[in-house]
C-alpha cells in the first residue's frame, strides 16, 4: 500500500490497486463516527456514442443515468437499499456528464458496508421487467425536468452555447430517448464500462485502512471479469462560435433572469486545466463575486436581485456562466460587457484571495464527505489525487494571473433571457 503525503496539509491518503485494476483510495480520521465510501464508474451521459477497437456504437441518449437507476436491483426481489437499510445506512447514486457515482454513508462497519457497495454495483443482474418497470419512473423523472425551470435553462443554455457537444442533452434523456433503451444496451454500458480498471472506490472516515483493503482485495479476486476492453468515446468536432448569440423564451419564473455563457478555447490559454481552474476563478470572483465592487454596485443601484455563476472545462473550451435575477436586461447586457473588457484584479485583492484558497484546503480536510469530494474531483479532473496543491497556490505570482487575464477572450457569449409567462 502506498501512502500519498498531501503536502502542507499534514495529510495522508492510502493508495492501493487490485489485481483487476480497480484502484482504492482512502483517507482516515479516526476522531469522527462515521465513514463515507464512494465508488465512481467513468461513464456518465456524454458517452452515448463510443468505439470499441474498430466498432463504433450509438446509444439512446440517458443511458447512463438508467443504468445507475436499474443497478440498485440485485435480483428480482432484492434491492441494495434494503441491505444498507437495515445495517443503518444511507445509499445513493448520481449521474454526470462524465461519470456515475454510487454512495454509503454510515457509522458503523465501514468494511462489510464498503464491501456490499462493490457487490451490488459489480453485480450484472439485469432482466427485461425490471429495464420495463424502470422505465415509467425514469420517464416521470424526465417529465419533471421539464417542468422545472432552473433545469429547462441550463440545457436550453447548453444547447445555444454548444454546437455538437452532447452536454447539450439533459442526463437523463428525454421521454422518446428512453423508451428506446433495452436490456441490450444496458448490457454493453455494463459489460465494457463498469470494469474495475474503469472505475475507482475512494473511502473516507475512520476504519482500519489495511483490513479495509485486505477485505477489498478478497473481494475482487473471488471475482471474475471479462477483458477490458478500454472502450473510446467519440468526441465530435466542436465550434469555436457559439451556436446561438441571443434568445429569449417565456418560461415558469417569477422573476426575469438573464444567462450570459463565455466560450473560450483552451488551447488559447496555453497553460494546464488546473491553472486554467485556479486562475479563472480568481479573475471571475474578484470582479463579480460576493465582494465585488461590481455586483456591490448592482445591487444598490437595484438592478439586480442575484447573481451567480460557474466556471469549468468542457473537453477542449472553458466555460463561464452568469446567471442574474434582473427585469433590466439591455442595462445588464451594457454593464457585463464594459467590465468584461476591463477585467482587472489588485495585488491586495489577489493576495487575499490567495491566502484565503490555502487557508480553505486546510479546513477543508475536516469532513469525511468533502474530503471525499475532493478526490473524486481531482481524479477525474487531473487523473490522479494532486498532492501538492498547497505548494501550487504558495507558487503562483500576481503577474501570473494579470498575464492569464490578457489571454481571455470574452467575445463568443452566448444569451439567455427568461421571462416570466403571464
Amino acid at each position: 500500500m502506498k501512502e500519498i503525503k498531501l503536502k502542507g496539509l499534514n495529510e495522508t491518503v492510502y493508495y492501493d490497486e487490485c489485481q483487476n485494476g480497480l484502484k482504492v483510495y482512502m483517507w482516515v480520521k479516526k476522531d469522527v463516527n462515521s465513514f463515507y465510501g464512494t465508488l465512481s464508474v467513468k461513464y456518465g451521459s456524454i458517452y452515448n456514442e463510443f468505439k470499441i477497437g474498430s466498432k463504433t456504437y450509438k446509444l439512446p441518449n440517458g443511458v447512463a443515468h438508467f443504468l445507475e437507476h436499474v443497478k440498485f436491483n440485485e435480483d428480482k426481489d432484492t434491492t441494495a437499499n434494503d441491505f444498507f437499510f437495515k445495517n443503518g445506512c444511507d445509499t445513493n447514486a448520481f449521474t454526470t456528464f462524465n461519470y456515475t457515482n454510487y454512495q454509503v454513508l454510515g457509522s458503523e462497519d465501514a468494511t462489510t458496508n464498503v464491501i456490499h457497495l462493490l457487490d451490488f454495483v459489480q453485480n450484472d443482474y439485469f432482466s427485461k421487467s425490471i429495464i420495463n418497470n424502470e422505465k415509467g419512473i425514469i420517464i416521470e423523472e424526465a417529465n419533471m425536468g421539464i417542468d422545472d425551470p432552473y433545469t429547462v435553462m441550463l440545457f436550453k443554455h447548453l444547447d445555444n452555447i454548444f454546437n455538437s457537444y452532447e452536454y447539450k442533452y439533459p442526463i437523463t434523456g428525454e421521454e422518446e430517448d428512453i423508451k428506446k433503451i433495452t436490456i441490450d444496451d444496458v448490457k454493453l454500458v455494463f459489460d465494457n464500462f463498469y470494469h474495475p480498471e474503469n472505475s475507482f472506490l475512494i473511502v473516507t472516515g475512520n476504519f482500519n485502512p489495511y483490513e479495509l483493503m485486505e477485505s477489498i482485495n478478497k473481494n475482487q479476486d473471488s471475482k471474475e471479469f471479462k477483458k477490458y476492453l478500454n472502450p473510446e468515446r467519440i468526441i465530435k468536432k466542436e465550434s469555436k462560435k457559439v451556436n446561438k448569440k441571443y434568445e429569449e423564451i417565456d418560461i415558469n419564473v417569477t422573476n426575469k433572469k438573464i444567462k450570459i455563457g463565455i466560450k473560450i478555447p483552451k488551447k488559447s490559454l496555453k497553460i494546464d486545466d488546473l491553472h486554467i481552474r485556479i486562475y479563472t476563478n480568481m479573475l471571475i470572483k474578484a470582479n463579480f463575486g460576493n465582494t465585488s465592487d461590481f455586483k456591490d454596485s448592482l445591487l444598490e443601484k437595484e438592478l439586480i436581485n442575484s447573481m451567480s455563476y460557474i466556471t469549468d472545462i468542457f473537453d477542449d473550451y472553458l466555460l463561464i456562466i452568469f446567471t442574474i435575477d434582473s427585469n433590466y436586461t439591455k442595462e445588464i447586457l451594457n454593464l457585463f460587457n464594459e467590465k468584461l473588457n476591463k477585467l482587472e484584479i489588485d495585488e491586495k485583492t489577489f493576495r487575499r484571495m490567495l491566502n484565503a484558497s490555502i487557508a480553505s484546503l486546510i479546513l477543508e480536510y475536516e469532513d469525511v464527505e468533502t474530503v471525499n469530494n475532493i478526490i473524486q474531483s481531482e481524479i477525474l479532473n487531473y487523473g490522479d489525487i494532486v498532492d501538492n496543491l498547497k505548494e501550487v497556490y504558495e507558487n503562483i505570482t500576481y503577474q501570473d494571473v494579470v498575464d492569464f487575464s490578457k489571454l481571455l477572450n470574452f467575445d463568443e457569449r452566448s444569451i439567455l433571457v427568461l421571462n416570466p409567462k403571464d
